[in-house]
Order: structure tokens, then C-alpha cells, then sequence
């Protein structure tokens, strides 16, 4: 599922910003971002755009951005980042609708493809680029987690449950997978070689995006090859994809702190390829265990109300270290048995990184 960077939201609240005349906040869900005073009432509708939308330059209506455009893959924009303005955070980017006559104004609805707004991504390294085999396998999900921020009556619905808190660490998204042959998903998925041959079975590693070639360098194999992880797979016997961090020096800046030449996969899911069904944090974390590979930080099972009932005591329970003591990315919330999921991100994190 592609992440809605632009919807359509309704301003529930508007606060003044001490000492600023021309500005001011304006609330939708759990997020707040700086505003032109006089530009919203309390009710209106507008476009919000996420942190890490990129806004092309091509269209005027971000005109007033141009001392932010940036180039990215090969094209001119601007990317929406955490700031603070007047001491204010900030995150994300809030227009009037009516400035979008293009598009049909409903409450809620996902207008990110309409615009031709775009996810920006930072550039891979040399050693995590590699080369696609193919796009990534389409009976895989990609990983992306609902921010705490975006889900409306969240104490109302899930504030008697369960969750499993983790630590999100900060790398790059590695899938790993295998399926056998003479199952039903490899005979959905199989296709011959340029020879007519088919393969002995289906298995790879991917970046965020792609299926890569295994090739000489490239990182993600190389800790998949160490961690003995396909073959590991091929034992257990299941048509599985373990889904993780690749983190270490030359990644994300290495902003976890590990030394130099370190690298190694921290799985946080398990995706049963058959059931096409997550499997449940407990379930996962003992795989993990079973197969000899590291699982991200787990701090506790918890009942959500227990540790916050508002979405600002839940992200300043983000703040706090990393695994090397760094200040960490964030936390991760996970049913213990639904599937449901959401990631509250540092706000510090996200103000000291340029995030």
C-alpha cells in the first residue's frame, strides 16, 4: 500500500504563536503545522501534505517554496520536512483546497497521485544500490507503518489493548524471502529462464523497492549470505519473508552509532507468503530466536492507555536511546494478534536529523 502523502483533512483547532503577527498553527488530527493567520477558519478543509512529500516546481502553487527546491532523481522541487518556526514545531504542509479546483474536496480522501506528489527517499548508498532482478514481488507487502499522528479515536478503540512496544531502528527496509517449488505460490510466481528452465525454487533479497541481483559489494546480500538466512528458510521448511533493518556504517548515516564496518539485519516482521497474513510480534520475535537472527529492541507488552492517552504522551514515550545509546528513531506498536500497527516517531529525532 502507497503512503498517502497528500489528503484532504479538516482544521479542528487554530493557536496563536507568541510573538508572531503574520503566523499561526493550525491542528488536523495529531498533527500541527505553521499557517498563514487568517488563511483557515476552525472547519475548513485543506491539503496536507506529509513530512517527505517532494512538491514539484512545475507547479506555481509552490511558487513560495522556490529558496527550498531541491534536486532529487533528477527532478526540481521541494521536500516537506520537521521545523521549527517561532519555536514552534512544524510538520508537514497545510493549503486551502479551494486553491485545488482540480480535485473533488472530501474529507479524508487521498489526493497524493491527483497532485503527482511523490515520496522523497533518500539516496541509497553505493553498497546498498545494487542492480534489480525485478520489482518487488508482488505477494510481499513493502513495510511502512501508520504514524500515531494520522489515526483518529486511537484510545477509543485500542486503548484497552495489548501492544508489543519495539524500538525503531534506523537502516534501510530488507526483505528476505523463499518459496518452494510444487507449492501454490510458486506456481503463481515461477517463470522460466531465457533457457525455458524453471527454478528450483523462488528466493531473493530486496531493497525498500526492488528485487536485487546478487552482485559483488552489494550489502543487503552480504548480511542475508552471513546470517545464512535463504538457507535458513530452506530448512525450516515454509514459504516465509523476513522483513527487517539492514543497519550499520555507510547506512542512514549510521545514525545508531555502530562501529566502523559493522552491518547486520534486525527483523520486526515475519509475512507467512502462503496465509498471505503477518505473522503475530510473539510469533515473530521466537522465529527470529529460532533462526539465530537479531530481532529490533523489544521493551515490553503493554495496554496502550496504561502508557499514554493522548498522542503527545505517546510521542514524547518516543523520545529516549537508541540501541547504542544514540537518540533513537522512534518506537513501533503492535497488536498482539490483529495485525494492527503504528510507529510514533522523536520529534528531536526528526528536528536534529533534517527529517
Amino acid at each position: 500500500m502507497s503512503r498517502k502523502l497528500a489528503t484532504i483533512r479538516r482544521v479542528s483547532a487554530l493557536r496563536p504563536i507568541e510573538g508572531a503577527d503574520m503566523i499561526e498553527l493550525a491542528i488536523v488530527d495529531g498533527w500541527q503545522c505553521v499557517v498563514k493567520k487568517g488563511e483557515f477558519a476552525i472547519g475548513d478543509l485543506g491539503v496536507y501534505f506529509e513530512i517527505d512529500s517532494f512538491l514539484p516546481s512545475t507547479d506555481v502553487r509552490y511558487a513560495f517554496l522556490e529558496t527550498k527546491f531541491i534536486k532529487w532523481e533528477g527532478k526540481i522541487g521541494a521536500r516537506i520536512k520537521t521545523m521549527k518556526l517561532k519555536g514552534q514545531l512544524s510538520q508537514g504542509l497545510l493549503l486551502p483546497a479551494m486553491a485545488y479546483p482540480e480535485i473533488d474536496a472530501v474529507e479524508d480522501s487521498d489526493v497524493t497521485e491527483a497532485l503527482g506528489i511523490e515520496k522523497w527517499e533518500k539516496p541509497l548508498p553505493a553498497c546498498l544500490g545494487g542492480t534489480a532482478r525485478g520489482n518487488f514481488p508482488s505477494f510481499i507487502p513493502k513495510t511502512d507503518q501508520e504514524r500515531v499522528q494520522n489515526i483518529r479515536d486511537l484510545f477509543e478503540d485500542w486503548g484497552q489493548h495489548t501492544f508489543q512496544e519495539s524500538t525503531k531502528m534506523d537502516g534501510s527496509s530488507m526483505t528476505v524471502y523463499y518459496v518452494a517449488k510444487g507449492t501454490d505460490r510458486y506456481d503463481q510466481n515461477a517463470k522460466p529462464d531465457g533457457e525455458g528452465n524453471m527454478p528450483d525454487e523462488l528466493s531473493g533479497v530486496c531493497s525498500r523497492n526492488l528485487d536485487l541481483v546478487e552482485a559483488e559489494g552489494n550489502q543487503f546480500w552480504i548480511t542475508a549470505r552471513q546470517n545464512q538466512i535463504i538457507e535458513k528458510l530452506r530448512a525450516l521448511g515454509r514459504n516465509l519473508a523476513i522483513q527487517g533493518e539492514l543497519c550499520g556504517s555507510g547506512i542512514q548515516s549510521n545514525f545508531e552509532k555502530f562501529p566502523d564496518g559493522f552491518h547486520d539485519f534486525f527483523v520486526y516482521d515475519v509475512w507467512d507468503i502462503d496465509a498471505q497474513a503477518y505473522l503475530s510480534p510473539t510469533e515473530t520475535h521466537a522465529l527470529a530466536d529460532q533462526l539465530g537472527l537479531k530481532h529490533v529492541p523489544v521493551h515490553g507488552y503493554i495496554v496502550l492507555n496504561d502508557v499514554g492517552q493522548t498522542i503527545s504522551q505517546i510521542l514524547d514515550r518516543a523520545e529516549g536511546q537508541g540501541i547504542n545509546g544514540a537518540k533513537r528513531e522512534g518506537i513501533v506498536f503492535k497488536h498482539v494478534d490483529s495485525g494492527f500497527s503504528f510507529k510514533a516517531i522523536s520529534n528531536s529525532y526528526l528536528l536534529k536529523h533534517g527529517e
